[in-house]
């Protein structure tokens, strides 16, 4: 006798649809609960805490790591985490763009701060109109577009009242005293109200995240013989268009950044963005830690994204994003 399949009703697959989703949500909530969506300002040295504290348990895997944390530790003093929630690599990018902006207007010894706030916001200003010529409804993304615009609102504001305290400081005795302390005062506070803002759980960063991730899209079909060639080498090796790509990989939230939309974002904006790889390989040297070999060097792979060739005085200027990958995740390094 022929054994007959086993064929789910539609109730069954209708209760395991809910059980997948009760489960994804409480992986989401349990993620929210334990991580910000970016965190305070770490030393360095939490890099190698970290994979220092895994070994015990795998040594040859962490031992790369390790090896990668003690040397990124001679080129960085801090780090940011970002969540993990598949949006890390546009959050980070976010963060560490408005807080460049934030502070290099406030630190007195950087150049070309203010004309850089002025080209980024007007770029970002302009680019609602853009954006709608590659199959975007204003309506659709208004919201999302104007969350950024205030954003970036919010930074102008922010600096206008540094600035204005500064001028006042400066009429007063002791001047000089209160210039030398105006990025020690302000400036932190100001970074403060930044992160508490980038921090508001389903907001502003989560808003801002989204629309960076249209304007990604927008770049990528507004010159598509640049990026086409680098879909056909996709981990997915799947022949796509770009739209089709942008519509499954770039525009749902919650999808991991791969290099063409990270190249893609970067020359959208027009920044300079350093990404040290940290993948956890060993290099060929002698070095052991608990008796693995972590090498000596354990120099870490960068790319660098949205450089300009041939620079003039302006595009030195330019913004430069600095960012940590490790396998499936974008922090920010310091």
């Amino acid at each position: 006798m022929q054994s007959e399949k086993f064929m789910p009703s539609d109730d069954d697959a209708q209760t395991q649809d809910k059980l997948t989703q009760a489960q994804l949500t409480a992986i989401e909530n349990e993620i929210k609960s334990s991580q910000p969506l970016t965190s305070q300002l770490l030393p360095i040295s939490a890099l190698l805490h970290q994979y220092s504290t895994t070994a015990a348990n795998d040594q040859q895997q962490s031992a790369g790591f390790i090896q990668s944390a003690q040397f990124l530790s001679t080129k960085y003093t801090s780090l940011r985490r970002v969540r993990g929630d598949g949006n890390c690599y546009y959050r980070a990018f976010l963060y560490s763009l408005c807080e460049h902006l934030l502070l290099r207007n406030s630190n007195s010894n950087e150049t070309g701060g203010s004309k850089e706030f002025s080209r980024i916001k007007t770029t970002i200003v302009n680019s609602l109109k853009w954006v709608c010529q590659f199959g975007y409804e204003e309506m659709t993304i208004d919201m999302f577009y104007e969350e950024l615009v205030e954003l970036f609102d919010f930074i102008e504001t922010s600096l206008s009242a540094a600035d204005n305290n500064d001028k006042s400081a400066s009429t007063s005795a002791g001047a000089a005293k209160d210039e030398s302390n105006r990025n020690n005062n302000d400036a932190p506070q100001q970074q403060q109200q930044l992160h508490a803002k980038l921090n508001e759980e389903n907001s502003t960063s989560d808003y801002c995240t989204w629309y960076l991730r249209v304007l990604t899209a927008a770049q990528m079909k507004s010159n598509p013989d640049r990026f086409l060639p680098f879909l056909l080498a996709d981990e997915t090796n799947m022949m796509m268009d770009i739209p089709t790509f942008c519509s499954r990989e770039v525009e749902p939230m919650g999808k991991e950044c791969g290099m063409v939309t990270v190249a893609a974002l970067a020359e959208c904006l027009g920044v300079k963005v350093v990404i040290e790889y940290m993948d956890g390989r060993l290099s060929n040297n002698d070095a052991a830690v608990g008796g693995i070999d972590i090498g000596r060097s354990g120099e870490v792979v960068n790319h660098v994204f949205g450089q300009i060739h041939d620079e003039n005085d302006e595009d030195r200027d330019r913004i430069c994003l600095t960012l940590l990958y490790r396998p499936g995740h974008y922090d920010i390094l310091y």
